[in-house]
């Protein structure tokens, strides 16, 4: 049954969908911060600098990260209808505090909801052509946000609060030794699917303030395209050596 619902070929699409989101906006915030910019609450005319509006526009855009995964899985569930619903739900989960868990979760909901009421609820001919654009967003949006409002948002909160406080009380040996795990468990498919859970995993804690696991990963990516540049130049001085004995034997 779990199979034939795809849950982990959704989610791994929606994934691909936010990594670009995820780098420029990585990027932002990082030259931002480098240049000595900051997060001001409000960009004031003449009261901010270049690279403060460059980090709050980063900033920004990591915070809805929750409604890019559940609107990028919702998408990836129901095609076009569900793109409203999981938005609105990934909005949603941003407000009850839920979080990219949230977010992961409400786009499932959602998606699943447009498809079983595609499949399965029939209306008249003249109906048919408010479906797509009015019927299905409203009712699926209002029922999957009701879910995590009321039922699924506020034990979510609690198990992201939990785990948060959890890590950021960690000590020094046990962050080494989530690093390493997580970088081995990157490097067994590097960027396959279970990379690509990890990467969900380590953002659902970016998104909580818990930095750490996000960059044990960005050190482990770093170090392939890094390793592989220093063997080139390595191979390249080798091989200049290995001409250079040549020539002066003869």
């Amino acid at each position: 049954m779990l199979k034939h619902l795809n849950l982990k070929g959704h989610l791994l699409t929606a994934i691909s969908y936010m990594i670009p989101i995820v780098c420029g906006a990585g990027f932002l915030v990082a030259i931002g911060l480098a240049m000595g910019g900051g997060v001001p609450d409000a960009l004031v005319a003449g009261k901010f600098t270049i690279w403060d509006a460059l980090a709050t526009m980063g900033g920004k855009a990591l915070g809805l990260l929750p409604v890019v995964i559940a609107t990028g899985l919702s998408y990836s569930i129901a095609g076009k209808p569900g793109i409203a619903p999981g938005f609105v739900v990934g909005l949603i989960a941003n407000s009850v505090g839920s979080g990219f868990i949230g977010g992961i979760l409400g786009g499932y909901i959602a998606g699943f909801l447009v498809q079983a009421i595609i499949k399965k609820v029939k209306v008249p001919n003249w109906i048919k052509g408010l479906m797509p654009t009015l019927i299905i967003p409203f009712v699926a949006s209002l029922v999957s946000s009701l879910i995590m409002i009321y039922i699924i948002g506020a034990p979510i909160a609690a198990f992201t609060n939990w785990l948060t406080s959890l890590l950021q009380s960690l000590g020094s040996a046990s962050n080494g030794l989530m690093g390493a795990v997580i970088g081995v468990l990157s490097a067994v498919d590097f960027g396959g699917p279970l990379n690509k859970t990890v990467y969900a995993f380590v953002l659902t804690l970016q998104a909580e303030g818990v930095k750490e696991p996000l960059t044990a990963l960005q050190l482990v990516n770093t170090a392939t395209p890094v390793g592989f540049g220093l063997a080139y130049f390595i191979a390249k001085l080798l091989k200049k050596i290995s001409i250079l004995k040549r020539k002066s034997k003869h």
